[in-house]
């Protein structure tokens, strides 16, 4: 099947799915802890583009994890477009279904495209974007790429506001670019709180890099209740609530819980 015969079975699959509405669609959604949400001015835009980094290639996991968390809190019910390069499938390996379900995230609402280059994993972005009928849309990219420059993420960012879906662009093995994105994130692995000995839940630390409606540099230790499909706040090891990002926390590359979970 040639690339446009792709896009078009593509756009065909997305048009089948009903909409979502306007209702609670745009404004914001939060990420279920307090201070975060307080310094996020609310909450993050629904309906907009947000941009994820892992730290390291090995954070890719807990990177994935808040990719999926933050599709959950926007939309809790919506069908979600998960795009992967295959490079990046064939680095990190597939994404685990058992781990999807154990998030909270519906197998059966969850759609997967693997594109061979940057270009086409876009035009599939695009076209979901512009699908009413998803709550979020995940790209996941590998390396930097020429084709992602700031029209083609005013693009995207126009696509996601005018259908009222939320636009994550994981990039992994890349630097941070010119983007029209409201958010950029860096995301590591974090311990997870001991509970009796036995693994606790997923956790990552968060940095907040960038935002367009308000401060920057604040980071944070979360970790995911899939009870709840929300993050909590936790102190695990820095003691930091809510911190200017700085060096990494010793020992945070490892107990994530994230590598079972994605």
């Amino acid at each position: 099947m040639n690339k446009a015969r792709q896009i078009g079975a593509l756009r065909q699959a997305l048009a089948s799915l009903d909409s979502f509405g306007e209702a609670g669609r745009h404004g914001v959604f939060t990420l279920g802890a307090g201070p975060v949400d307080a310094a996020l001015g609310g909450g993050l835009a629904r309906g907009a583009v947000h941009e994820i980094y892992p730290a390291q290639a090995f954070d890719i996991a807990a990177a994935a994890g808040f990719a999926a968390g933050l599709c959950l809190r926007a939309v809790p019910d919506a069908p979600l477009l998960w795009i992967r390069h295959r490079r990046s499938e064939i680095e990190t390996g597939a994404l685990y279904a058992q781990g999807f379900a154990e998030m909270g995230v519906a197998v059966d609402r969850l759609v997967m495209v693997h594109v061979d280059d940057f270009a086409d994993g876009l035009r599939a972005s695009l076209e979901g974007l512009r699908c009413a009928g998803l709550g979020g849309v995940i790209f996941e990219s590998w390396g930097n790429s020429k084709h992602l420059d700031l029209t083609a993420s005013r693009r995207l960012s126009l696509a996601a506001q005018d259908s009222g879906a939320t636009g994550l662009l994981l990039r992994v093995k890349a630097g941070p670019e010119p983007s029209a994105a409201a958010t950029r994130w860096q995301v590591e692995a974090a311990p997870s709180s001991d509970l009796l000995g036995l693994p606790g839940r997923p956790a990552l630390r968060a940095r907040l890099l960038r935002q367009k409606s308000g401060p920057s540099g604040w980071c944070w230790n979360l970790e995911w209740n899939h009870e709840t499909l929300g993050f909590a706040q936790t102190q695990a090891l820095s003691g930091a609530v809510a911190a200017p990002y700085g060096d990494r926390p010793a020992g945070s590359s490892g107990g994530s819980g994230w590598a079972e979970a994605i």
